[in-house]
Formats: C-alpha cells, sequence, structure tokens
C-alpha cells in the first residue's frame, strides 16, 4: 500500500509505545474517505476504513456503513456495533452523492461542520452518474490503495496543478452562507472501473445546477486564482501560467456592466505567442461565465462586485438578474522564458 496510508495508522500502533494499550484508546479505526447518500429522506453513509493490524506494518482497508434520519446519527450508527471506535480526523475526502446534491446541502454541510467527529479543513466530491457509495464499494484499487484513499491523493495533485478547485468543508459552508457566492465542488464519476476527476459541479445557492468539464474547470481556476499555477491549451499549444492574479468589478453608471482583469505570467517562446495565447484564454474564460450565467452559479462574486459598487441598486435586484449582465473579459500575459513554455 501507499506510505501515506501506513504512516495514517503508524501513530495508532504506537499508542502502546505511551502507555496506552488498544483498549484505553477505544481501539481506534481510521476513516480514510467517507460517501454520503440519500434516498427516502434516510441518508445512508459508507466509510472506507483503515484498520491497523499490530502484527503487520499494513493496514487493511475495510467499508462499514450506516444510517438514520439525520448525518450526525448516521455517522454514529455507522461505527455501532464494532469493537474498534471510528476515527475521523484523517478523513481525505467526503463524496456526495446526487440526491443530496440535488435537494440542497446547506443542512448537511451545517451539520458535518459542527460535528465532532469530522475535520473543518476535509475535502468534498460531488459524485456524477453514481451513487457516493458506488466510489468506495465499485472501485478497484490503486497500487494497492483503497479507492477513495487514493482519489485523495489525485485531488491533491488536481489541486496543485489548478485542474480542479480547492473546497473543504468549511469553505463550501462559507459559500453556501455567503450573498453573492456560490460554491464549486470537484466532480468525481467511475469510468473503467475507477474513480476518476471529471471536471466540476456547479452550485446555486446550497443546490446542484449543472457541471463543467475538466477543460472549463482548469480554466475557472484560473479564474479564481485557485492556485499558484494553470495550464492553458489552444490547437496548437499548451501554455503554463503562473503569478495569476483575477479582479471582478462592476460599473452601474449607466446600464450595469461586469468586468473581469485576469493578468498572469505565461512561459511561452515569445510576446506574440503570449498575444495569442491571451486572445484564447479570454475566449475560453468567456464561454465559462456565460455557462455560469446560464446555470444560475455565481462562484466569482458578481453578487458581491454589484453590492460594492451600488448597494441599493443591489438591494432592489431579483436574485436572478446578475445572470443577464453583460461581462467583459480582459486578459493579459507577460511572456516569460521556461523550460515549461507552450510546446507544439
Amino acid at each position: 500500500m501507499n506510505r501515506k496510508i501506513k504512516a495514517l495508522c503508524a501513530g495508532l500502533l504506537c499508542l502502546p509505545l505511551c502507555g496506552c494499550s488498544w483498549r484505553d484508546a477505544g481501539d481506534l479505526s481510521a476513516v480514510t474517505a467517507a460517501a454520503i447518500d440519500s434516498k427516502a429522506g434516510t441518508y445512508q453513509l459508507s466509510a472506507e476504513l483503515a484498520v491497523p493490524d499490530p502484527d503487520s506494518a499494513t493496514p487493511q482497508a475495510q467499508i462499514v456503513t450506516g444510517q438514520a434520519d439525520t448525518i450526525v446519527q448516521a455517522i454514529d450508527n455507522t461505527g455501532f456495533g464494532r469493537s474498534a471506535q471510528l476515527y475521523w480526523s484523517h478523513t481525505r475526502v467526503l463524496f456526495l452523492g446526487q440526491n443530496v446534491l440535488r435537494n440542497g446541502i446547506a443542512d448537511e454541510v451545517q451539520d458535518l461542520t459542527v460535528s465532532s467527529e469530522v475535520r473543518p479543513s476535509v475535502r468534498v466530491c460531488a459524485v456524477k452518474n453514481a451513487t457516493a457509495a458506488g466510489i468506495l464499494t465499485d472501485c478497484i484499487s490503486i497500487d494497492g490503495d483503497p479507492a477513495g484513499f487514493a482519489l485523495g491523493d489525485s485531488l491533491d495533485h488536481a489541486i496543485q496543478q489548478s485542474q480542479v478547485p480547492d473546497i473543504p468543508l468549511y469553505r463550501v459552508l462559507d459559500c453556501i452562507e455567503t450573498d453573492g457566492v456560490d460554491a464549486v465542488l470537484p466532480a468525481v464519476s467511475i469510468k473503467e472501473g475507477q474513480a476518476v476527476l471529471t471536471g466540476a459541479a456547479l452550485f446555486s445557492g446550497d443546490a446542484l445546477c449543472g457541471w463543467l468539464d475538466e477543460q472549463q474547470t482548469t480554466i475557472l481556476c484560473a479564474l479564481l486564482s485557485a492556485g499558484d499555477s494553470a495550464i492553458v491549451y489552444d490547437d496548437t499549444a499548451r501554455y503554463k501560467l503562473t503569478n495569476i492574479h483575477t479582479a471582478v468589478s462592476a460599473n452601474t453608471k449607466e446600464q450595469t456592466a461586469f468586468s473581469i482583469q485576469l493578468r498572469a505570467d505565461v512561459a511561452c517562446e515569445s510576446s506574440g505567442q503570449a498575444k495569442r495565447a491571451a486572445s484564447t484564454l479570454r475566449a475560453q474564460c468567456t464561454e465559462v461565465i456565460e455557462q455560469l450565467q446560464r446555470n444560475g452559479c455565481d462562484a466569482l462574486g458578481f453578487g458581491q462586485a454589484w453590492e460594492r459598487a451600488d448597494a441599493a441598486s443591489w438591494k432592489q435586484a431579483a436574485d436572478t438578474d446578475w445572470q443577464s449582465v453583460p461581462v467583459t473579459v480582459h486578459v493579459t500575459l507577460h511572456a516569460t522564458q521556461s523550460a515549461e513554455g507552450g510546446s507544439r
């Protein structure tokens, strides 16, 4: 198994060395990933465990389930009857099923955030075209690691490459409770028996309203400045952006209009290539923004920009008025020489 999952249980296995027995520690079993589905008002929670084996450096993987009318009770029921207490503090990712997503996730996110079991920094993913439990039960392991834990590695890498947004649980709650900003979650699907990242899920308020594919999600991450770098593609080249800065503003003097400024360094061979990359990126950003407006997902904070510019007109506007406001995108890319520059 991956050395990370071995390290996950190392601390638990070392408890006897500090004078604590497994019985004293409650015989802890680390939860590496969890999935939440709902059906007919009942939550169905599945937890992927790394079960320590005192006789081996390699923990065993196991799936346990529980259900209840509330998230908190479902968490308790998942560990009911086990000799080992479930340990949620090292959970890497939570998967939310489509029934949960469609019905609105405000209550679930609130309950998970106030739960003493789940840490607020756990990352959250939306499951597309499958049950959340299926990510843990129907997918093959990767290099010996359980599917949920392995996807946590993929998620770490994708976030570092600005391929998906980094949205831990506490930030999802912030988005739901902040007027003018909507959440965007990494999307997960099952392909050929493996759990893979497949773009992003869009939210309007707390309810699922649409999806972005992988390329659109990368563009959105650049607009969100959701990382130190981003990769931009056109018909002939691949460009790496660094030092990304974006700003959203609103002008309400005559007719309300939004403007987005995106500035970044681009690794390429010439200023002419940088201009072509900027033109391509501007068109891609415009396409993604139009899709956000069609779906009613204000992930870029247009509502907040409108309120800053003119609080009075913002209060008079309907919740959907921002969706029809024209948006102008300005992209400025500064060419830098790099071994990771544009490749043909």
